[in-house]
């Protein structure tokens, strides 16, 4: 009877350890899937370019991350419970023509932040960062779209994904009824110069069905200081654009913008179009504004097939009362091989008037005529 009750006891014993196993099991494993998960993704974009007038003289090149920058990166998040969570994103940017990092050789030069989101409250993060007018307005411009280098000339309003904020501090807003907002406030980290390379966005985005708007604003306070590059704007302020010092060679004291686009989807067709106002205050008094307006028109032919044009005009008036302006269409196919992979073809053509005697496409040097025109073809794989 002893042993029976003893083997009874054991067999209890084995029963509860084992069921105590079982449950520590689950509960780690419920635990490792509250805690998050971080994800490894990338794009890789190469292609081959011809430009008509380069300082003079055509230009064949390779070119890396024509349509969309190459580039790699780790995001992730971490469960805090009661609908919080800690999130990141940290994002390299490379050449896949020579390996070499872009974002003037930053191991995270495309994106560095962390922060807190809430489902209720927003989210807000803090690092290098894009700005208002990338984030709420992107989606406006054909160069995002399908044109690869198309952008406003210069992208002197800074949509085309080009600027970055550092030191900032970003908020935004749950999504409520198809509208949400966000600000951000990027510190010169300057003893004394409070001002000195500082820099402030806000913006908005409303959608609901077909139809899409937005609005942004950005002001960049001395961007770019030579006395202080540890500030808001360094490397990434306007790197080929001509507008980033005055007609007599001073920097921005000041920069101002401001934008708003609307979309909507037709079925047949997807259409957007955008208004930009750039006001540019230069350190010899001088100063630039500049008013961009662009339609762009997409539609996929097939479920692989991508059609895309657009139509830029761009007028300036310098303090001197002289007046630049730009057209430029860009035109372009997009063929999916698969979800992941497709080919792209690109055709740009920029011509300048009035007082403005170069054309410019971006990424390339100025024309040394009033005209310019660039091909593009190439592949991009995602992952």
């Amino acid at each position: 009877m002893i042993n029976k009750n003893r083997n009874r006891d054991a067999d209890s014993h084995s029963f509860f350890l084992r069921a105590l196993l079982g449950a520590t099991l689950v509960g780690l494993a419920a635990s490792a899937h509250a805690q998050g998960s971080v994800t490894l993704y990338g794009l890789i974009s190469v292609g081959l370019s011809y430009s008509s007038n380069v300082g003079g003289k055509p230009l064949y090149q390779m070119q890396s991350g024509p349509q969309q920058p190459s580039r790699w990166g780790l995001k992730g998040s971490e469960d805090l419970g009661g609908g919080r969570s800690a999130i990141f994103q940290l994002e390299n940017g490379f050449s896949i023509t020579n390996g070499t990092s872009g974002q003037g050789g930053r191991l995270f030069g495309r994106q560095a932040w962390m922060g807190l989101a809430d489902r209720q409250l927003g989210t807000i993060t803090m690092g290098r960062q894009y700005d208002e007018m990338t984030r709420q307005l992107y989606w406006t411009e054909s160069a995002v779209q399908f044109a690869t280098y198309g952008a406003r000339i210069g992208d002197n309003d800074n949509v085309f994904n080009a600027l970055r904020m550092q030191n900032s501090v970003r908020y935004e807003s749950p999504v409520l009824g198809g509208l949400s907002v966000a600000g951000q406030y990027a510190f010169s980290n300057e003893a004394g110069g409070f001002k000195n390379n500082r820099a402030f966005s806000a913006g908005g985005t409303y959608a609901r069905g077909p139809l899409k708007l937005a609005a942004a604003m950005s002001q960049y306070d001395h961007p770019a200081a030579a006395d202080n590059t540890s500030g808001a704007v360094s490397d990434s302020y306007g790197f080929t654009s001509p507008f980033v010092t005055s007609r007599g060679g001073a920097g921005v004291e000041k920069q101002r913008i401001f934008g708003m686009g609307a979309g909507y989807d037709f079925q047949v067709v997807q259409a957007s179009l955008a208004y930009t106002n750039v006001l540019y205050d230069y350190l010899d008094t001088s100063g630039l504004r500049l008013q961009n307006v662009e339609v762009s028109l997409t539609r996929y032919v097939t479920p692989s097939l991508q059609v895309g044009a657009a139509y830029i005009y761009t007028t300036g008036k310098y303090s001197d009362s002289t007046k630049p302006h730009y057209n430029q269409v860009n035109l372009g196919i997009d063929y999916f091989l698969s979800k992941r992979t497709d080919l792209y073809l690109v055709g740009l053509y920029q011509r300048a008037g009035g007082a403005a005697q170069h054309a410019q496409i971006f990424s390339t040097p100025a024309s040394s005529s009033n005209t310019e025109t660039q091909v593009i073809a190439g592949i991009r794989t995602k992952f």
